[in-house]
């Protein structure tokens, strides 16, 4: 079977209003956003200047340790709630 390349062409006329959008919406709902064209990585791209402890699911923010006031011990900030001093 031969495929056979045609140009697409407008069989029906455009509509005069569909041009503009109407409706309940203000007009910045429409508005197209920003592009960036001059971008640059807050780190390099070899992940040589990652703070330790920085990863991709923590958005690369490093681990932060706290020190219990009554044990002196270690903890996660995200293991607060969990500590339980051992006397």
């Amino acid at each position: 079977m031969r495929i056979s390349k045609r140009q697409a062409i407008q069989v029906h006329p455009v509509p005069s209003m569909a041009v503009n959008p109407k409706g309940p919406f203000p007009l910045e709902i429409f508005d197209e956003p920003k592009i960036v064209d001059n971008y640059s990585p807050e780190y390099a791209e070899d992940g040589g200047n990652f703070p330790l402890g920085a990863t991709v699911q923590n958005n690369f923010t490093p681990l932060k340790y706290l020190r219990c006031a009554v044990c002196l011990v270690r903890v996660l900030e995200t293991e607060t709630e969990n500590h339980t001093c051992e006397d």
